[in-house]
C-alpha cells in the first residue's frame, strides 16, 4: 500500500509544471498575461504555504469609496455596498481562514484573464480583467500585504464606462491580524 501511495504521489508531482512546483515549495508565484487555468493551478499549488494561522483575529472590511452611474437606483447601490462593511474580533478556525477559490470568480464575473498576478515576499499585486457574456467588462485590482499572521489589501473594482449606465467604481480595504490563541478553545 505504501508503495502505491508513493507511486501516486510521484505521478501527481510529474503533472505539475515547474512554476507550480516552485509555488508549492515557496507559496509564491508571479505570472503575466495568464489564464484562469494557469492562475488556479499556481494558487492551488501555493495554498499550503499561504495558510493563515487559526486563532483570535481582529479583521474587517471597510468601504473606502464607491461611485455609481447616475440613476434611480444609485442610492440603493451605495447603501448595499455600505452594508458590506464589517469588523469583528473572533476565534477563526482553519476552515474560516481558507483562501478564496479563484476558480469561482468566473461563475460571477464572466471570462477572466490576469494581466498580472504577483504573490511574493508577503506582497500581493493582482490585476484581473473579466468580461461577461453580455460584453460588460470589470477590472479588479488587489494590492497589499498578506501573511500567516496578518493581511491588509486594497481592492479596486471598476465596471463599465464612467458616465454610462452600469458604471461602478468601488474601493475596499480588507484587513486582519492574528491576536493569539482563541480563549477557552483549541484553534483547530
Amino acid at each position: 500500500m505504501r508503495a502505491i501511495l508513493l507511486v501516486g504521489a510521484l505521478a501527481l508531482a510529474g503533472c505539475q509544471s515547474a512554476a507550480e512546483r516552485e509555488a508549492a515549495a515557496t507559496g509564491e508565484f508571479e505570472v503575466h498575461n495568464a489564464s484562469m487555468k494557469e492562475v488556479a493551478g499556481l494558487s492551488k499549488a501555493a495554498h499550503s504555504k499561504m495558510l493563515m494561522q487559526p486563532g483570535t483575529w481582529d479583521s474587517g472590511m471597510q468601504v473606502v469609496s464607491a461611485e455609481f452611474a447616475d440613476g434611480p437606483d444609485k442610492a440603493e447601490q451605495l447603501a448595499a455596498v455600505r452594508k458590506q462593511e464589517r469588523h469583528a474580533v473572533k476565534c477563526q478556525t482553519a476552515s474560516d481562514l481558507k483562501p478564496l477559490d479563484i476558480e469561482n470568480l468566473e461563475k460571477v464575473a464572466g471570462t477572466c484573464t490576469f494581466p498580472r498576478f504577483v504573490q511574493k515576499g508577503g506582497r500581493l499585486d493582482v490585476e484581473i480583467q473579466c468580461t461577461q457574456a453580455n460584453g460588460a467588462k470589470t477590472t479588479l485590482l488587489y494590492a497589499g500585504t498578506m501573511g500567516k499572521q496578518a493581511y491588509d489589501v486594497t481592492v479596486d473594482q471598476k465596471s463599465g464606462v464612467k458616465g454610462q449606465p452600469g458604471y461602478a467604481a468601488i474601493r475596499l480595504r480588507v484587513y486582519g491580524r492574528r491576536l493569539g490563541l482563541c480563549q477557552g478553545q483549541p484553534a483547530a
